[in-house]
């Protein structure tokens, strides 16, 4: 399984499955149809299969269109967003199994950003991981929680970042790394890692490169989402528990300080 990443709207990524074998391809979250159209003609492909985290329209603005141009794709996504996904087909469950060029993917419930907010994990059998996850984790973030509590995103941060192997590669939907790490180094101002991680965001993206994919190791090492049991960013927060301290930094997050942009 091949997967390809396409840029789009303000900062979106659409992210293409591709069975190099069958000329098949699935895609996750397409929020426009035309670049996706464009990539499957271009690389004489068929769409078979729309996996959807959730219903926003940032990620399923294209499923109408792709459904009109082939009618018989399978379109999945939470139970739990069943009559909010566009022509959904599947609709999963926690721990639930799909296939997809040869490779499974195991489909977790991460509530937080959504009620119904889904995410699909392939470990694949080359030993590569791939988490595409939408909008409950960002580099340096996680959603903002438009329909869920701060205890449902607690427990999915902790049940992925407790769960899935460092090697992950996470595939989130939309490229929001630099200003998130401005905001975490005015909380955290003394902390090395999140000025060293600045620094290599701005020359990735200098290059015109993405930040995206990243992996889950490297997040759990600095973004101070995931680090809700550090005893210095506990002090910071002024919080003893760890579920304390990732609302602490959640609400920060909310309402953050004035950034300047370094280009």
């Amino acid at each position: 399984m091949k997967v390809e990443m396409l840029s789009v709207l303000e900062d979106n990524f659409i992210f293409i499955l591709i069975d190099e074998i069958k000329k098949e391809a699935a895609v996750v979250d397409p929020a426009v149809a035309t670049p996706v159209i464009s990539f499957l003609n271009k690389n004489n492909l068929t769409l078979t299969k729309i996996f959807n985290t959730h219903h926003h329209f940032d990620h399923v603005g294209g499923n109408k269109e792709l459904k009109q141009l082939f009618p018989n794709i399978e379109i999945y996504g939470s139970i739990q967003d069943k009559n909010r996904i566009p022509f959904q087909t599947h609709f999963l469950e926690h721990k639930d199994k799909i296939n997809f060029a040869g490779e499974c993917a195991e489909v977790f419930f991460v509530p937080g950003h959504t009620l119904g907010h889904i995410c699909y994990f392939f470990s694949l059998r080359n030993g590569e991981n791939h988490l595409f996850i939408g909008d409950t984790i960002f580099g340096g973030g996680c959603g903002k929680l438009f329909e869920g509590s701060f205890e449902q995103m607690f427990n999915s941060l902790l049940f992925l970042r407790n769960t899935l192997p460092g090697n992950t590669l996470i595939w989130t939907a939309h490229e929001y790394t630099l200003e998130n790490y401005l905001i975490l180094e005015k909380l955290e101002p003394d902390n090395l890692h999140i000025k060293e991680k600045i620094q290599k965001v701005i020359s990735t993206l200098k290059n015109g490169l993405n930040t995206v994919p990243f992996l889950l190791s490297e997040e759990k090492a600095v973004s101070s989402f995931l680090r809700w049991d550090d005893i210095m960013l506990q002090k910071i927060t002024n919080t003893n528990n760890s579920f304390d301290t990732f609302c602490s930094v959640r609400k920060f997050r909310d309402n953050p300080p004035k950034i300047v942009k370094p280009f």
